[in-house]
């Protein structure tokens, strides 16, 4: 029975040690609007994607709690404030005040691209590796040896500005990222790239901010 006691006094004691560790750190957590916005060309589909993955994300690398895409919506339906290629600083101090914001992040995507190129070395090793096959095989392997030389990478440039609730901006960076996987003719992608842009201008933010 004694013993019983002890054990439920620790848990007490214990639960009362993370409560008091853990309701301070959500008491100060703060609360920011994220905006995906493109500046070139890119699928509505894709875009849609990266929204949703800035908003995950910024909630789990910066610690912040994120306004729903549904708060997002209303707050700029409400105010008559879209984030276009510019936003006026009153437009931006009534959405932060609509969404009870501490911060703005506007991710505004500046380039999307991929381009093909060819590495002759690479494809030079495959034939001279397929020589020692006789002539059939090597009529059949010369075009393999033109697509192995072939490289594909998809590149994204984000711009990012953050906003105080008083429409100021805090700060701006800019992220370049690179997607060419192995099989990079078949395998890149622009998202991909656009993702690891995303993650490396957040933890920017969460150092800076």
């Amino acid at each position: 029975m004694l013993s019983r006691t002890r054990a439920t006094l620790c848990g007490v004691v214990i639960l009362l040690v993370v409560l008091t560790a853990v309701v301070p750190v959500f008491a100060q957590r703060q609360k920011v609007g994220v905006f995906v916005q493109a500046a070139v060309p890119v699928p509505a589909a894709q875009l849609d994607i990266l929204r949703s993955y800035a908003n995950q994300h910024c909630a789990i690398i910066t610690g912040s709690g994120v306004a729903s895409t549904g708060e997002l919506m209303y707050a700029q339906r409400l105010t008559n404030t879209y984030i276009g290629n510019s936003v006026p600083l009153a437009g931006m101090r009534k959405l932060a005040q609509t969404l009870d914001a501490n911060h703005l992040i506007v991710f505004r995507i500046v380039r999307w691209e991929s381009t093909i190129s060819f590495r002759p070395e690479r494809s030079l090793l495959f034939l001279g590796a397929s020589s020692i096959f006789d002539n059939s095989v090597k009529l059949l392997t010369s075009p393999l040896g033109l697509l192995v030389g072939l490289d594909k990478a998809a590149t994204v440039t984000v711009f990012v500005t953050v906003f105080d609730p008083s429409g100021n901006i805090e700060f701006t960076t800019s992220v370049t990222k690179e997607d060419k996987p192995l099989f990079s003719l078949l395998t890149a992608d622009p998202t991909e790239a656009a993702k690891q842009a995303i993650d490396a201008a957040l933890y920017q933010l969460a150092v800076s901010l």
